[in-house]
């Protein structure tokens, strides 16, 4: 097995564990950083995505597909959920071409550890795949774009543009912020150089949107 499905085999053995030692009650609370799903949303969306890639299941419409996803899997408690995930193995089908997996397992994970209350631990190499992915973020080429990410001890480099975008921050912090998990006064803040509007570029799309507010998580 390839590092992408080691570091997806890894983020959904700690979600299990997780859920697993959590009371359903508190599994039923709304998840601060995804207000329209409960925690137990969070993972009936991990379990249909790898039920989906199993059966190769690909989106048309993301966000059809992830309602779908929830609606489908409505009659399980979190824990018989954790029982299911067990039955797709989609880390063997990983690699780089399917890296939003990854992204989105690890996002959803740190999303589910925010909303309980207890600290998000990443291993290093976890962190160094996702932030390769985060640079699509930028679409440097489209934006004429040379873009620098420099993240804890490495760095991470996209476009040949005539325009310079550096950050330099936490591996963490930055995976967080893009996706939306930091407000825009907390992105800002962050230690860019370059004359370019990052919030307009990051958030293009419309796919993900900054926090309303300012978000604090507990990372180890």
């Amino acid at each position: 097995m390839n590092e992408y499905g080691t570091a997806w085999n890894a983020s959904r053995d700690r979600v299990s564990d997780l859920i697993l030692r959590t009371e359903l009650s508190k599994l039923d609370a709304i998840a601060p950083l995804t207000p329209e799903w409960r925690v137990r949303d969070i993972v009936a969306h991990l379990v249909g995505v790898a039920q989906d890639v199993s059966s190769g299941n690909f989106p048309q419409d993301f966000d059809a597909w992830t309602r779908a996803q929830v609606e489908r899997l409505r009659t399980f408690d979190a824990h018989e959920l954790i029982d299911q995930w067990q039955e797709f193995p989609i880390g063997e089908m990983l690699s780089e071409s399917l890296a939003i997996a990854l992204y989105d397992q690890v996002t959803h994970e740190a999303d589910i550890c925010h909303a309980l209350g207890v600290p998000i631990a990443l291993e290093p190499r976890t962190l160094s795949l996702l932030s390769k992915f985060t640079l699509s973020r930028f679409a440097a080429q489209e934006n004429d774009l040379c873009v620098t990410l420099h993240l804890d001890d490495q760095d991470f480099v996209s476009g040949d543009g005539a325009r310079a975008l550096t950050l330099s921050a936490t591996a963490f912090d930055w995976f967080r912020a893009s996706n939306g998990r930091r407000s825009v006064t907390q992105i800002k803040a962050m230690e860019w150089w370059g004359d370019v509007d990052v919030i307009a570029i990051l958030f293009a799309s419309g796919f993900f949107t900054p926090a309303h507010d300012d978000v604090f998580e507990i990372f180890r």
